[in-house]
């Protein structure tokens, strides 16, 4: 819970910054926004995946010297961090030309210093998760935000250029974090020591989730070159193209993505809980983690999904100004249950050691999108994207469930939950629809049918047993004469 509200606040400030800066820079700028910041989390993915997860695990399972990986984690990433730089350097003419605007490189250029902040970021902020330091993590992740707000702010008033503005206030928020996770991990009197004989587990173990990882950042990124592509196939330009990719992918999504600020916070604390109890062989934890993330997932997805259902198009309208961008998010109303569901999957996976997996089911669900959109090439449109990617993550979904099942034998109890919901979401949603028409004022009949479509998808996910929950009631019975010894022990 207490992960939950910091995940919630630097959401909400996040979401917040998004629709400004969409009014700020408008629908073409955002679209070249996504797609620089598409390839650049490419290369951070490469610095920040798979080392702090490794470093979390070896903190957690075993009680490593936190001293000693924390400086290997700092050498790896700081060596990573300056090849990666070096790189984009040497070829942003070639991958630059990729790009459906050449603008999107340059702002990929600025950010680069903020791979060298995120390496030494992410290595301290590994040992503080494996110490379950959660509060501390969390702390850093909102001071990244609220600084990265506050620079951008600042420097629309100084600057010129407002969409290099935004690219040079990442690069400031990384540097602030890295500062503050920094004081955190000395202020806990921890220290750095030797990295002999660190290297090679520490290698050993992120090599294939940073790899899982940066196909995922690959995968966004070839969808932000993909799609703007496959766009002018039907005769539109440059620009139609990036404005329609802007209103869809970067303003319509991001608000899917709101229920995952939960049901992360979950997967956060289950990482190093999930992977303590498996290394223990406490299967018996392991299965009921498992079950109970998986059908949590479903249920925070489900409440969202009548409103957005309902209410996306007004969403769009008024936090976007944009209707393209609230009709899209209307339609792919339905995504927000697969959505969570395979975020909360993928990270089990990667708790049980099936790292491997995880790539493998992610690629394939991938490999089947492509497939679907570039079936439809000169007839492409939006709609036939939003299925393509809601299909890769069922497919996905149903391929971390099998292996996950095969390494803890858990239970399918959630199928359960999920058929309550997925049948409770109609009458939901007409309750919505229904109670929005009640009341002529917008804002306020959107904030009443909004809050009555969530409260009763919650109470049906309830009455019909999607959400099974014990209340028990204490009650101290005083006792004149204390038990004897023996009496005590007996009862």
């Amino acid at each position: 819970m207490t992960i939950t509200i910091f995940n919630v606040v630097e959401r909400a400030l996040g979401f917040l910054f998004k629709i400004y800066l969409s009014r700020e820079i408008g629908a073409v700028g955002m679209g070249i926004y996504s797609v620089a910041t598409s390839f650049f989390f490419v290369l951070l993915t490469l610095i920040v995946s798979g080392v702090p997860l490794v470093v979390s695990k070896l903190t957690a399972k075993n009680g490593e010297d936190s001293g000693g990986v924390c400086s290997a984690a700092l050498i790896v990433e700081l060596i990573a961090a300056i090849a990666i730089c070096l790189f984009a350097l040497a070829l942003n003419k070639p991958i630059g030309s990729l790009f459906a605007e050449r603008e999107s490189m340059t702002l990929v250029l600025i950010m680069l210093p903020a791979l060298l902040f995120s390496g030494i970021y992410s290595s301290f902020r590994g040992v503080l998760w494996g110490e379950k330091k959660f509060v501390a993590v969390s702390a850093v992740e909102l001071i990244e935000q609220v600084a990265r707000i506050a620079v951008c702010i600042v420097l629309f008033f100084v600057a010129g250029n407002k969409i290099h503005s935004v690219a040079l206030s990442m690069v400031i928020a990384c540097a602030v974090s890295a500062g503050a996770c920094a004081i955190f991990y000395f202020a806990g009197k921890r220290r750095l020591k030797s990295p002999r004989g660190h290297f090679k587990p520490l290698l050993s173990s992120s090599v294939p989730i940073t790899l899982s990882r940066t196909t995922s950042s690959v995968n966004g990124y070839l969808t932000a070159v993909a799609i703007p592509f496959l766009l002018m196939s039907t005769g539109l330009n440059s620009e139609q193209s990036m404005y329609i990719f802007g209103s869809c992918v970067g303003m319509a999504m991001p608000l899917l993505y709101m229920p995952i600020t939960v049901v992360g916070s979950l997967a956060f604390v289950m990482i190093p809980t999930l992977s303590q109890a498996y290394a223990a062989k406490d299967k018996k934890s392991v299965c009921s983690q498992v079950q109970n993330a998986l059908t949590f997932s479903i249920i925070v997805a489900a409440i969202a999904l009548p409103v957005i259902a309902s209410l996306g198009d007004e969403i769009g309208v008024l936090l976007y100004d944009n209707v393209d961008a609230g009709v899209f998010l209307k339609k792919s109303a339905w995504l927000l249950i697969p959505l969570s569901f395979e975020n909360i999957a993928s990270s089990m996976l990667n708790s049980l050691d099936l790292e491997k997996k995880s790539l493998i089911n992610y690629l394939i669900g991938a490999g089947v999108m492509y497939v679907v959109c570039f079936c439809f090439y000169s007839r492409f449109n939006m709609d036939i994207y939003m299925i393509a990617f809601g299909g890769s993550l069922v497919l996905s979904s149903v391929l971390d469930v099998i292996d996950i099942k095969r390494r803890t034998g858990f239970k399918l109890t959630f199928l359960r939950p999920l058929i309550i919901c997925l049948a409770a979401a109609y009458p939901s949603w007409l309750l919505t629809e229904f109670l929005s028409g009640l009341i002529e004022n917008g804002i306020l009949s959107m904030i009443v049918s909004a809050i009555g479509g969530a409260a009763f998808m919650a109470l049906l996910a309830v009455v019909f047993g999607a959400v099974d929950f014990e209340i028990h009631i204490g009650r101290r019975r005083k006792n004149k004469k204390p038990l004897r010894k023996s009496a005590l022990v007996r009862k």
